[in-house]
């Protein structure tokens, strides 16, 4: 659903309408406007407004004698759907690309874990600068990361929010997530999500790394090349947009917070669909094609050729053989 512009109003006062939701998520039964008023502080005339404003950006809320009760809330991630962290997302309905807008605030100072998100991308790119297909329904959004590791480690960030990312999907929806190298969510081989990182560095540090990932989950991938999927399409539950990107969140901020990637390149073996593929690696200035025989402790993959020789790719992009 594309919002007319007049509801986008409603991301000023973002805190009294997370306190309204809370309110009515608690609540056993409807909620009267005259006891929001007393609890949160404001007049009974603007809980009435936020309550028009909810509705109109698609969440149902059904006026009843007895006062206001949620029906359902739209899957869209709202900055004020995640609480504290509310200040460091910037939703917007549409964009070029949520990486260029981060890079924006990235470079103006933005604190970590900033998160741009957009309902659709014009010119969302992959890795190669690829078209990303940014349809309605999917989640697009670029992270902002200020990780507080050594230079040489800055791949293994990609790997890390592969392996979050799945372990997400898979704990939210039970879907059993498998991870192409260096940066796709695969199921059955049909790719989920994809991700692309952008570094600004000095010699001796890190200074920020933009996380950009595309995951399909509402969005129709029936006729995307090579072949895709939703989330949607592979469960029965109700599907959040919000829900993801929160539980993805929560569990990259964790491991970041540490300062240490020790274990991710485990972690992401343990999903692996690459390892033991023939594959073939394309790199900006170079093709090789090889046994995928392993993971390096820097991210980079193995591959043993057809003559035997073992070759470390630590950037590009991998095909694997169509089946």
């Amino acid at each position: 659903m594309r919002l007319p512009a007049a509801a986008l109003r409603p991301l000023k006062g973002r805190p009294l309408k997370a306190k309204i939701i809370a309110h009515m998520h608690q609540a056993a039964g409807p909620v009267s406007g005259e006891r929001l008023s007393k609890v949160l502080g404001v007049s009974r005339v603007a809980i009435w407004k936020h309550m028009r404003q909810l509705q109109t950006v698609g969440y149902a809320i059904e006026t009843t004698p007895k006062g206001y009760r949620l029906v359902k809330e739209p899957d869209a991630p709202f900055p004020w759907v995640f609480g504290p962290r509310e200040s460091q997302m910037h939703y917007h309905q549409e964009l070029p690309s949520t990486m260029d807008s981060a890079m924006e605030l990235a470079r103006k100072g933005s604190p970590a874990f900033t998160v741009v998100v957009a309902e659709r991308q014009t010119k969302g790119r992959g890795r190669l600068q690829r078209q990303w297909q940014s349809t309605q329904g999917g989640l697009y959004f670029t992270m902002v990361l200020r990780p507080r590791i050594p230079l040489a480690e800055a791949p293994l960030i990609n790997l890390a929010a592969a392996v979050d990312l799945a372990a997400t999907i898979t704990h939210l929806y039970e879907i059993p997530v498998q991870l192409k190298w260096p940066n796709d969510l695969l199921v059955e081989g049909r790719k989920l999500a994809g991700i692309l990182s952008q570094m600004a560095a000095e010699p001796d540090r890190i200074d920020f790394i933009n996380l950009g990932i595309g995951v399909n989950v509402h969005n129709d991938t029936r006729r995307v090349k090579p072949p895709a999927v939703s989330v949607a399409a592979l469960t029965d539950r109700t599907v959040s947009r919000a829900r993801i990107l929160e539980g993805f969140w929560d569990r990259l901020e964790q491991r970041l917070t540490g300062g240490s990637l020790a274990g991710v390149v485990d972690q992401w073996k343990g999903r692996a669909v690459t390892l033991g593929k023939t594959v073939t690696v394309q790199t900006l200035n170079d093709q090789v094609t090889g046994l995928a025989v392993d993971v390096a402790p820097d991210g980079a993959l193995v591959l043993e050729t057809a003559d035997g020789r073992r070759v470390t790719v630590l950037y590009g992009d991998c095909f694997h053989p169509q089946v």
